[in-house]
């Protein structure tokens, strides 16, 4: 999933002219704290709900430019740079540009998210197995290999590094909800099983913490 598929259909750009009142009023519609400002396809940079709030209202958001955010992605850049380039600015909007340097739209956090759901798979129906492994025993080859030695299908993994052991902790969502004969078989080939939830158990508290994370976005 690329960057220009994320890009928001209702979030509007502000233009040079516009005065910090009509920016904090989409903000407040759209539930974001930045906005981008265009002038015709060129993009001037990100203006913060904090660098203005305090402003009169009848100042254009141009009296802001030189607190401008210039964070923007690339339209064909995928959707792990999208999350990571959000989480390391701390920006509730992001900026899309061409090769050429001109506007295309903005990503919102809470529209990333979402589509963040749909790459995880989250609501399909399934159970989730999480390993831990040495580097050098990473495989997902091998791993898959097991799975599906149980008639089953890994949808969706996920792979984090322990930053105190420098082991791997690797997740799976399975398309099978009852996860204990593949448990078995990991284990039978001396994988290291660390925790596993059946979907009856584990949907309600994950898709809880996913509504819980959906109304902290739109506060």
């Amino acid at each position: 999933m690329l960057a220009r598929e994320l890009i928001s259909k209702v979030v509007p750009p502000l233009r040079p002219n516009d005065e910090v009142a009509r920016a904090l009023a989409w903000m407040d519609e759209f539930k974001v704290s930045h906005l981008p400002v265009v002038d015709g396809a060129n993009f001037l940079g990100l203006i913060s709900e904090d660098n203005i709030m305090d402003g009169a209202k009848d100042d254009t958001v141009m009296a802001s430019k030189e607190v401008f955010n210039p964070a923007f992605v690339l339209e064909s850049q995928h959707i792990y740079y999208v999350i990571r380039k959000l989480s390391a600015t701390d920006l509730s909007v992001v900026a899309v540009l061409n090769a050429e340097n001109e506007y295309l739209g903005c990503i919102t956090l809470s529209d990333l998210v979402t589509k963040f759901e749909e790459l995880a798979v989250i609501n399909q129906p399934g159970g989730i197995i999480v390993l831990n492994l040495n580097k050098h025993d990473y495989s997902l080859a091998q791993v898959a290999h097991v799975v599906e030695s149980n008639n089953a299908k890994i949808l969706s993994s996920y792979v984090f590094e322990r930053p105190e052991t420098g082991m791997l902790e690797l997740t799976l969502k399975v398309n099978q909800e009852q996860v204990g004969p593949i448990v078995q078989s990991l284990e039978r080939y001396s994988y290291q099983v660390i925790a596993y939830f059946q979907e009856s158990a584990h949907l309600e508290d994950l898709k809880g913490r996913y509504d819980e994370l959906m109304r902290y976005i739109n506060i």
